[in-house]
């Protein structure tokens, strides 16, 4: 049985902080409570706080005082796609759109939604005008190498990353994306030099750790991938994915109780990830403990995670329960 199911990480999507306080250019200004402009920065702040509720109140109370303050159709639309609530955020970025035609940040913000929603013409349109107005707005770049990742367009999205590393050659994410990229064509060597690339740019993207691993693993480099998954970890030891690549390569070594204990440690951590069930019944089939492994293989299929029925009937007759 093969279970070499990496779970990969492959991009990371950026979206535009809004410009929070725009009356900082204007420190003359007196602002009362009859000015929207002290109801919108009362919501920014509720909305960097996690208060949402609030923030959409002082937002609606600036509203009220002046219906056409784009930022604040900005603000909103950041409220609630947040809570992907996508449908309203689409509908205040484009009101925020319709009072100023030049806001790259709504276009992008707007795209961004469209990418979530998988409309990816739609978030292409708004990219590219994006750019048309802001020819070096990174974000935009890096959304629209998605969208082509995501339509695998991979020529077009490194095309994208490569205008990123152009305009900031230090902006780690760019080779992080490229990297994944190049992972996706089968260029392993180009994948693991972006990684690495990002890595001296921010030694604790532990995303790039991982994906960094998957890499050796898949090429068998199997103490280099460990490795990694180490470095991830240490970074963020809540971080599952690295615990699950990390127990696969043990088991790819025939580590098996190396491998239980990282399965063991995310059901800690997620008790209802189902593909944590699969992979460790995985390794209790390699030492032959098929009740166990069957016992996990259930769970799995509870949590909804698919097994073929070949497997089971597989299981079923090493087990001895069905002949």
């Amino acid at each position: 049985m093969d279970i070499k199911l990496y779970k990969y990480i492959c991009i990371i999507l950026v979206s535009c902080l809004p410009i929070l306080y725009p009356c900082i250019s204007h420190p003359q200004m007196e602002i009362t409570a009859n000015d929207p402009e002290f109801y919108y920065k009362i919501g920014t702040t509720h909305f960097d706080q996690g208060d949402d509720d609030q923030a959409i109140l002082y937002f609606n109370r600036a509203l009220e005082i002046n219906p056409n303050y784009a930022e604040v159709y900005f603000s909103i639309g950041r409220v609630f796609s947040k809570k992907k609530e996508y449908d309203q955020a689409i509908f205040n970025y484009t009101k925020a759109i319709e009072l100023n035609p030049n806001y790259v940040n709504a276009y992008n913000n707007r795209g961004f939604i469209y990418n979530q929603k998988g409309e990816y013409g739609r978030a292409l349109s708004d990219f590219n005008k994006a750019l048309e107005i802001d020819p070096r707005h990174i974000a935009t770049y890096m959304n629209r190498g998605i969208t082509y990742s995501l339509r695998e367009q991979y020529d077009q999205a490194i095309d994208e990353y490569n205008k990123v590393i152009e305009i900031d050659p230090r902006f780690a994410a760019a080779y992080y994306n490229r990297g994944a990229v190049y992972r996706k064509w089968g260029e392993f060597n180009h994948a693991i030099s972006d990684y690495t690339k990002a890595l001296e740019m921010d030694p604790k993207h532990f995303m790039a750790y991982n994906n960094r691993g998957v890499v050796y693993g898949i090429i068998g480099k199997y103490e280099e991938a460990i490795s990694d998954f180490n470095k991830a970890i240490g970074i963020n030891p809540k971080y599952v994915d690295a615990y699950s690549n990390r127990g696969i390569t043990h088991c790819e070594k025939g580590e098996y109780d190396e491998a239980l204990s990282d399965y063991n440690r995310i059901i800690e951590i997620n008790p209802k990830d189902g593909f944590a069930y699969f992979c460790r019944g995985s390794a209790y089939y390699f030492k032959e403990e098929y009740d166990k492994c069957l016992s996990d293989m259930n769970k799995a299929q509870e949590l909804g995670y698919k097994i073929t029925p070949e497997f089971l009937e597989e299981l079923l007759e090493a087990s001895g329960r069905q002949k």
